[in-house]
């Protein structure tokens, strides 16, 4: 059954997020086999989750149930793989093109093998804690809940998380979830699966996203010191030592990241964000060649949506201060209107649920 369970994780969180993370690869023209894969894997899983919010929220709203928003679900998933095998067959050529240039590799010391393998098992082992144990809390009260209710009762929000009394979705504690629908977006995995959602929340989801982290972490360490792998598994371990030994309260970000990453707030924190600040960092040095690295953001708009009030607030604020940032050092308008846009998905559900619609 563990086994059973650990294949459909991998096709859920590394399988489909790296496929549809492919398309993101060429688009970016991204160079270097093993920062291709960190990158599909990354950008591939926060596009899923985006068209999880595109489709989660107006089913939420019309009254579907959680069988129909997964059939629909597939359906989008099957013509996105379809679109994606066809351009990556005319895109067949050049790729191995690419594939020729990089033959010339550089010569990897051990010291350097050394702090990749320390690096890996400080992440490792921070992933199998989170997965062999579990952390509880009161949140378990409603987004457990929520999931529970949906799987058994095939209903979306509309059940009280707390009494489990029918309820229409605009009331108490569900209405705040009809915007961030991340639990219906679990139960949704929890059900094509046949993982309770408890144990998919609390056993097998933070071992993935932990690792996944780690992942989005390495490629802004490969950023940061030009490609130097020495330099970032040093700072994968350090990163790793501040997780680990920071635990001075249940609010810290480390708290977040290793005990609740299960939790769509502790995904913006651990995830989001960081990938926010990747992404303004590839558009700054992109300069004025290409703006490509500006759609990306349009997809991370929508995925913080879904995973907490929390990335609708943070994700366009940190969107409007770096295109207020980018427009002063550059001076070029187009760039600051094309970076706004992105926040304007998170200004809509933002809006609509403040106004009370």
């Amino acid at each position: 059954m563990i086994y059973k369970d650990f294949i459909y994780m991998l096709v859920l969180f590394v399988l489909l997020p790296v496929w549809f993370g492919l398309l993101w690869v060429v688009y970016l023209d991204i160079k270097g086999a093993c920062i291709r894969f960190c990158s599909a894997w990354v950008l591939g899983l926060v596009s899923m989750f985006a068209l999880g919010q595109i489709l989660l929220v107006p089913m939420i709203l019309t009254g579907k149930t959680l069988t129909q928003a997964i059939n629909l679900w597939k359906i989008l998933l099957a013509i996105l793989s379809v679109v994606e095998f066809i351009l990556l067959l005319k895109r067949q050529g050049n790729l191995a093109a690419e594939k020729e240039r990089e033959k010339i590799k550089k010569k990897i010391d051990g010291q350097t093998v050394i702090f990749a393998v320390l690096a890996a098992v400080l992440i490792f082992t921070q992933a199998w804690i989170s997965y062999h144990y579990q952390h509880i809390d009161d949140d378990d009260a409603r987004f457990v809940s929520e999931e529970v209710s949906a799987v058994v009762h095939d209903t979306m929000l509309v059940d009280d998380p707390i009494t489990d009394e029918y309820m229409y979705w605009d009331v108490g504690e569900v209405r705040k979830d009809v915007t961030s629908p991340w639990t219906m977006y679990v139960s949704m995995y929890c059900r094509i699966s046949g993982i309770a959602p408890a144990i998919f929340s609390h056993t097998y989801f933070p071992f993935f996203m932990i690792i996944i982290c780690y992942v989005l972490y390495g490629m802004i360490g490969n950023i940061l010191f030009r490609g130097n792998p020495e330099k970032t598994a040093l700072f994968l371990i350090v990163l790793s030592i501040f997780h680990i030994w920071d635990f001075t309260s249940t609010h810290t970000l480390s708290a977040m990241f290793l005990l609740r990453i299960w939790q769509g707030k502790a995904i913006v924190a651990g995830f989001i964000l960081p990938l926010l600040m990747y992404l303004f960092y590839s558009i700054f040095q992109s300069g004025k060649q290409s703006m490509r690295w500006v759609a990306p953001l349009y997809v991370v708009g929508f995925a913080s949506s879904l995973l907490s009030g929390m990335g609708i607030i943070m994700a366009p604020v940190m969107m409007g201060l770096y295109g207020l940032l980018d427009g002063i050092y550059y001076r070029n308008f187009k760039r600051v209107l094309c970076i706004w846009i992105a926040a304007l998905p998170c200004a809509v559900y933002m809006i609509y649920y403040t106004a009370g619609i």
